[in-house]
């Protein structure tokens, strides 16, 4: 369609204005804007006799980073000042907008009185004001003002606001400063604040009180947790967190974190004098950090300690219940690994000594991979540890556990592994492995044990795989692989102790692995067969399915392993393992071992799923009881955790834990957020049960209210005005 008349000569004129404005911009106003040149474009521009410019209709001006639109401007270049009238929008170009009526502004826009304003910061927090008046570009102080970030409907005051006699918004550091405030929520007044700061939207680290939160637990009563962050500098801050409870019990929590160039340290804590423990001083420490060093090592920091066995269930803070202080330095290339580390462990479990348990440890590993091309690949390692108990008694104590209560381990040790691979005649796959071990182990403290002992042990294996490949008719790729290991060792290897590898995984990732223990303390023995077959569909869509089987039959009659490992007799369990996934929204991973009359010995499930507004994950374990493996009671627990997002601005969620050997629930919760542009509710109870740590239940109810919009806080959906 034709442009109408009208509308030509509206573009005409607009034309002809911008073209004044070029001229103007280094003629009338050169000796004002020399330094930093403006652009006016308007619809119609005149001079008055006064060298007065007029500019009205769409009059827009852009002048460093700045852009001013208005109805009308009037520019005395005598005075340096520009009086427009509105309706008027300053951009600053960064997060603040400004709409007003009118304005009398200097010729730079950093300086002047605006009239019927309102500021919109970060397009979340809004304060209106009868006036304003700019300062050096830098300060915006707003009088007789209102603050709110919720949407505000035409007969109805917002969810919440703040009223102050004077608001100054200092654009450099980023804060709001009230004067005189009074909090109001649905238009009744709550609060007044003779002074406060707040951080604007768009600062995400500032100096100040967080979101308070409300708890009532059966264990502490009804109590306040109220935040306070401190920003020490670009790098570092603190987070102390008061706790006050109605029964009388205190506690202050602290976080301290700090960036470094090549990494940081992060320290969290807290001390407390509770009823429970009559007015004892209780508390934690957990401290971590992560740093970069020259020639690409990494080290790694870690500290951790705790008062007493139940603290941390109490106040509802983790189930922890072993904790570990290590220094760890280590590097990762392509054709080496390299790992030194320092452990301290304690344990605040019911059933543990820390006096006659391992509990401090050093270790030293390297291992070193050489490419020789058509001769194959080589690999070499060294090793060395240390393990030192707090006891001296040389006697298995009290309370017996088949060890000296004094034990101590040193030891160093040599490794080489020689591994070839070729393809065979039909496509099948034929690997070699030839692997060597030297170890030198000193026990004292040990009136069984005490004494220096040598162990060399060698192992051979020969590997046949034979990939079957079939592509289906939907594009999708079948794929079965048989698979046979045999296996030469000697029958028997030297059998001290066993400290370091109690607890083994029978898996698909160790099946035709020439030692399935994970440690050094015991070498698997004895000539072997490693049997296993995958099963590999890959759809074009990019779906996944994969099942494993597989079976170790041995030569050697004398038990090497648990019997809840699977591998306790010569002719192992079944195992069963699979996973599917369904790109993303649905996935499943199962493993499992069977018994030769087909009963279950472990088993793991876990599944995911999410389908729109819905995610589920779901998993369940069972392990059984077993001495050797120092687990005293069958392991059958359910776990579940969901979330729904019940519609734009309520979500919901729900965590369980159920003990099918007990037949009773081991830890539940349950979580309803509300989010809208200007509010946050987060409603949450929770139950925790008896732990080796702790023999009270305890639950606890939490309530946080944060009113959205400062402080770098993301708005949520804005609620509708209806009516």
């Amino acid at each position: 369609m034709a442009r109408s008349a009208k509308a030509i000569w509206r573009a005409v004129m607009r034309s002809a204005g911008l073209c004044a404005c070029l001229v103007l911009a280094f003629s009338l106003a050169a000796p004002v804007l020399a330094q930093s040149k403006a652009t006016l474009i308007a619809d119609s521009m005149a001079i008055t006799p006064g060298d007065v410019l007029v500019a009205t209709g769409d009059v827009e001006v852009i002048h460093e980073g700045y852009r001013l639109m208005a109805r009308r401007i009037v520019y005395d270049r005598t005075q340096n000042k520009l009086v427009i009238d509105g309706p008027i929008s300053l951009d600053d170009g960064q997060s603040v907008t400004i709409l007003a009526s009118s304005a009398e502004l200097s010729d730079d826009l950093r300086d002047g009185l605006i009239r019927s304003a309102r500021m919109i910061i970060d397009q979340q927090l809004q304060i209106t004001a009868g006036t304003m008046q700019r300062v050096d570009g830098r300060y915006n102080a707003m009088f007789t003002a209102a603050a709110s970030s919720c949407k505000t409907c035409l007969g109805r005051a917002p969810l919440w606001e703040i009223r102050a006699s004077r608001v100054v918004h200092d654009t450099v550091e980023k804060q709001l400063y009230f004067d005189n405030a009074q909090f109001r929520l649905a238009g009744v007044p709550l609060a007044y604040f003779p002074r406060l700061r707040l951080a604007d939207p768009t600062l995400e680290r500032a100096t100040g009180f967080l979101v308070p939160k409300l708890e009532v637990s059966t264990s502490l009563g009804f109590g306040v947790k109220l935040p306070y962050f401190i920003a020490l500098g670009p790098s570092k801050d603190l987070l102390i967190t008061p706790f006050a409870t109605d029964l009388g019990d205190r506690s202050v929590a602290l976080r301290y974190r700090q960036a470094f160039s090549t990494g940081n340290i992060t320290v969290d804590g807290a001390v407390s004098s509770d009823t429970t423990e009559n007015g004892k001083l209780r508390g934690y420490v957990l401290a971590s950090g992560n740093f970069r060093l020259p020639a690409d090592y990494t080290l790694r920091l870690r500290g951790e300690t705790v008062s007493d066995a139940g603290f941390f269930s109490q106040y509802g803070l983790t189930e922890q219940d072993r904790f570990v202080t290590s220094a760890e330095i280590s590097r990762a290339k392509r054709e080496r690994v390299e790992q030194a580390r320092v452990l301290g462990f304690y344990s605040v479990r019911s059933r543990d000594n820390n006096a006659t348990q391992p509990s401090q440890i050093a270790d030293y590993e390297r291992l070193q991979r050489l490419d020789m091309g058509d001769f194959g690949d080589l690999s070499f390692g060294i090793s060395a540890k240390l393990r030192q108990r707090a006891s001296s008694d040389p006697l298995d104590g009290p309370d017996p556990d088949g060890a000296a209560d004094g034990r101590d381990v040193g030891g160093f040790g040599l490794s080489g592994e020689w591994q070839k691979s070729a393809l065979l005649p039909y496509g099948v796959l034929g690997q070699a492995t030839l692997g060597v071990r030297l170890d030198r182990y000193r026990v004292d403290q040990d009136a069984v044990y005490a004494g220096d002992y040598n162990r060399n042990t060698a192992a051979f294996a020969a590997e046949l795989r034979w990939p079957l490949i079939k592509s289906s008719a939907d594009g999708g790729t079948h794929t079965l692989e048989p698979m046979a290991q045999v296996v030469l060792a000697p029958e028997n290897a030297l059998r001290l102790f066993n400290e370091d590898s109690a607890l083994v995984e029978f898996d698909e990732g160790n099946l035709f692995a020439l030692n399935r223990f994970p440690g050094s303390d015991r070498i698997e023995a004895s000539n072997r067969a490693n049997l296993g077959l995958n099963y590999t569909y890959a759809a074009p869509n990019g779906q996944r399915l994969q099942l494993s089987l597989g079976r170790v039959i041995s030569a050697n009659t004398v038990q090497q392993f648990a019997d809840a490992s699977g591998l306790g007799q010569a002719r192992s369990d079944w195992l069963v393992a699979g996973q599917l996934d369904m790109n993303s929204s649905l996935g499943l991973t199962a493993r499992s071992l069977f018994t030769e009359d087909g009963d279950v010995r472990k088993l793991e499930l876990r599944s995911a799923v999410k389908a729109n507004k819905t995610a589920l994950s779901l998993g369940y374990l069972y392990t059984p009881a077993d001495t050797d493996e120092q687990r005293a009671d069958t392991i059958s627990e359910i776990s579940l955790f969901a979330s729904q997002t019940l519609s734009q601005r309520w979500n919901a969620s729900v965590t369980a834990r159920y003990d099918a050997q007990a037949e009773a629930l081991s830890k539940s919760g349950a979580e309803l957020v509300y989010r809208n542009e200007c509010l946050k509710v987060d409603v949450s109870l929770s139950r925790s049960f008896a732990t080796s740590s702790s023999v009270d239940p305890n639950t606890v109810f939490g309530l946080s209210v944060a009113f959205l919009g400062f402080g770098g806080q993301a708005a949520g959906v804005a609620e509708q005005c209806r009516g």
